[in-house]
């Protein structure tokens, strides 16, 4: 149902962000039921009405039960929502049994009890279970009470055997289409909250799947134990800004990240491209590695690839943007741990040697250039063009032969 902008507003009276769908659900179906109650009851004052003085008693009473719908709906938008519930119930409770008391059987009024039945399940949730138990025995009991009781014509009500027939039909097919109705809307907010939270849940596994690798969002989602994996040869590259900190002392807030956003955007995008899995940023600071949590066997090519393109993605940025910015690029190949730990906040992390390896070598490389391991070197002759830099101290790991990467062969 396609509700126009003043019934939805009228339905959602009294919500609040915060609520669950299930509350959110209930409370549109209790106000929009007592919208259609204070509409029907209120036609039905001015039939009562027109039938004659026997009936004044029970067009004064509609006229009452639909001036309570709409207290009903007031006390919704002022927050009084258990409240609002049961003004929508209890009157047309009610007018019900004097109704069906005072016109006998043959009218058929006592149906809407079974709607009221229906209709407190509706409207009360397990926070409400009590309300919704005792609306739903009294409605079964006063509806056993007027099959027990009531005359089978309305007496003294001056209701002829015609008019009680039409009654009839005019009560069951009142009790029907608001049935119908109810259900309609209860089944549309619920489709429209299932829409939603399906939405939500896709939009939390799309940022699961920004934080961590697909294969280990799975397990986590299985076993909310540590994870960690040996792998025993991948490729860690580790890339600095030179010069960032002399420049985030110029810059505003908004514009250092922004810069960064943008830099560290072109990076991600290439990483996705080549199948490169992006660890984190620290700081100024960009990680990646190749060859998990799925191994593959150009794990050293790609990280190579990805390495020469962040250069480049640079120098275009440069050029667009105006910025001097410059990387230090270090790249390291060799047997990692990887995993998840901790309960928040947490990340897919790598350790070990390799990753402390990889991390030297960018921190003691040059400006704008890609220093590599002997390791790295070894996985990449004959393919990449490879410069020798020769023997350099490497704080903790002593002395390493290392080279510069300059580009892939033709």
């Amino acid at each position: 149902m396609n509700a126009p902008p003043f019934w939805r507003h009228l339905a959602a009276l009294g919500a609040r962000k915060d609520d669950p769908p299930e509350e959110r659900r209930r409370l549109s179906v209790a106000n929009q039921g007592a919208a259609i109650e204070a509409i029907s009851c209120g036609a039905f004052a001015v039939g009562y009405f027109l039938s004659g003085p026997g009936f004044r008693l029970l067009a004064a009473s509609s006229a009452s039960v639909a001036l309570c719908q709409v207290v009903a709906l007031a006390l919704a938008r002022g927050g009084r929502r258990t409240l609002a519930k049961v003004m929508v119930l209890l009157p047309v409770h009610a007018l019900v049994l004097m109704a069906a008391l005072r016109l006998g059987l043959s009218a058929g009024v006592h149906a809407y009890f079974f709607l009221l039945v229906a209709v407190s399940f509706l409207v009360f949730g397990d926070q409400e279970r009590i309300l919704r138990a005792l609306f739903a025995m009294l409605s079964v009991g006063s509806a056993a009470f007027v099959c027990a009781f009531a005359p089978v014509e309305g007496g003294g009500s001056g209701l002829t055997p015609m008019g009680a027939r039409r009654l009839d039909v005019v009560s069951a097919v009142a009790v029907a289409v608001t049935i119908i109705v109810i259900v309609d809307l209860f089944a549309t907010d619920t489709t429209r909250a299932e829409a939603s939270l399906a939405e939500s849940h896709a939009q939390s596994e799309r940022l699961l799947l920004n934080i961590l690798p697909a294969s280990i969002s799975a397990r986590l989602k299985d076993n909310d134990a540590a994870i960690a994996d040996g792998f025993a040869e991948v490729t860690v590259l580790f890339a600095d800004l030179v010069g960032f900190t002399e420049l985030s002392q110029q810059l505003t807030p908004a514009a250092l990240v922004d810069m960064l956003n943008h830099v560290f955007s072109a990076f991600d995008d290439l990483a996705e491209k080549l199948g490169l899995e992006k660890i984190k940023t620290i700081g100024d600071c960009y990680m990646v590695a190749a060859g998990l949590p799925t191994a593959r066997p150009d794990h050293a090519e790609a990280t190579a690839m990805m390495a020469l393109g962040m250069r480049d993605a640079l120098a275009r940025i440069n050029r667009e943007r105006g910025y001097t910015l410059k990387l230090r690029i270090g790249l390291h190949t060799g047997p990692v741990i990887a995993g998840v730990i901790g309960k928040r906040k947490f990340i897919y992390d790598l350790w070990g040697d390799t990753v402390n390896t990889a991390s030297r070598m960018e921190s003691s490389g040059i400006d704008n250039q890609i220093q590599v391991t002997r390791a790295v070197h070894d996985k990449l002759e004959g393919k990449f063009d490879l410069e020798p830099r020769g023997t350099i101290k490497v704080k903790g790991k002593g002395e390493l032969e290392t080279f510069f990467l300059r580009g892939k062969l033709p």
